[in-house]
């Protein structure tokens, strides 16, 4: 698995050492602060666009399946994205 970043919506965690990202803009995760950056910090009613470390698990037709880290709380921890979507880490 190749390590990358994946475009995302960030907002608050439950806990300060987390954050709640959105792939897709309908998976949802809990992810380590660690393995999110974002240029500005996310408050309450206020998702701020991030990139979230993921592993590339396979890409299709201009598709990549991601792999992310955390608790999936939409969705599983895999997710197809488009292929734009994805950086390398």
């Amino acid at each position: 698995m190749s390590a990358a970043y994946i475009n995302c919506e960030v907002l608050p965690g439950l806990f300060e050492t987390e954050y709640y990202v959105v792939v897709n803009g309908d998976s949802g995760y809990f992810v380590n602060r660690q393995n999110v950056r974002v240029r500005e910090e996310p408050r309450t009613n206020h998702r701020v666009i991030g990139k979230v470390l993921g592993y590339i698990i396979e890409q299709h037709l201009g598709k990549t399946l991601v792999q992310l880290p955390g608790e999936a709380v939409v969705g599983g921890l895999r997710t197809w994205v488009e292929s734009s979507a994805v950086s390398a880490a």
